[in-house]
């Protein structure tokens, strides 16, 4: 089946509109940060903005003339995508860890008082939802409106590269801590939009993205996870040449059962 979107409307392809519309995106994602977090140290405010940022989103699709705000990013609905992704990535980042462990680059600890039971339970949903919501909003910003909205650098490995360089932009507070950090937001970013361009859906990428996310918040639930040194970043940048090159392995499917 054809992957192209339900609508392509004109205004979508106009490029000071669709400049435009990314500013909006981009300041808005890194608002809940920068102002709720940063400026005024609240996590209510910083959630409060995040989830806002989705309703941003959504009206600036419309605004762009798709009828579902969300088709402006390759956010039809693909469960499967989604499923194979995020499994994919919740086996990967535990074994990288034990490779890292192996190394030398990463020591675990079982915490003294690790949560159980009930208290186990909330706190594997909260994880999952705290993890989740961030990791769609940058999806969105960083692939899913160069995939869909503003194609300019089509759909293959132009997109992929381009994706990759605005996902190290959007981590904007943390380009400070160097060009080695900047190496693994890139590497990282690679397999994230690789997934797109191979689903045809963002879908995939938020497997990948909300994987990692899950799978490091799930461990902190149970272990101290520490790098050594710069062997963490090594490590991770490492990870996602891994996970792209099981992108990129995995057959190609862009059709509606993705």
């Amino acid at each position: 089946m054809n992957s192209a979107p339900p609508e392509s409307p004109l205004p979508s392809r106009v490029a000071p509109r669709c400049a435009l519309a990314f500013a909006v995106l981009y300041a808005c994602y890194e608002a809940p940060e920068g102002i709720g977090g940063r400026l005024l140290g609240s996590f209510a405010v910083t959630a409060v903005l995040m989830m806002l940022f989705h309703a941003v989103a959504w009206g600036v699709g419309r605004w762009l003339g798709y009828r579902n705000g969300f088709h402006a990013y390759a956010l039809e609905w693909r469960p499967s995508a989604l499923a194979r992704a995020l499994a994919v990535m919740l086996v990967l980042k535990p074994v990288s860890v034990l490779v890292g462990v192996a190394l030398g680059v990463m020591s675990v600890q079982p915490l003294e008082k690790p949560q159980v039971g009930t208290a186990l339970l909330v706190a594997v949903l909260g994880v999952a939802v705290s993890t989740f919501v961030p990791s769609l909003a940058e999806d969105i910003v960083a692939r899913g409106f160069w995939f869909r909205a503003w194609p300019v650098a089509g759909q293959g490995v132009g997109y992929v590269a381009l994706s990759a360089g605005v996902f190290v932009l959007t981590h904007v507070y943390r380009l400070g801590n160097g060009p080695l950090e900047w190496l693994m937001l890139f590497c990282t970013g690679l397999a994230y939009a690789a997934a797109v361009a191979r689903t045809g859906s963002l879908w995939g990428a938020v497997g990948l993205h909300w994987g990692w996310n899950l799978a490091n918040g799930l461990l902190d639930l149970q272990w101290d996870v520490n790098a050594v040194g710069q062997g963490g970043r090594w490590l991770s940048a490492a990870t996602g040449l891994v996970a792209l090159g099981l992108v990129v392995l995995l057959p190609k499917r862009r059709d509606s059962t993705v």
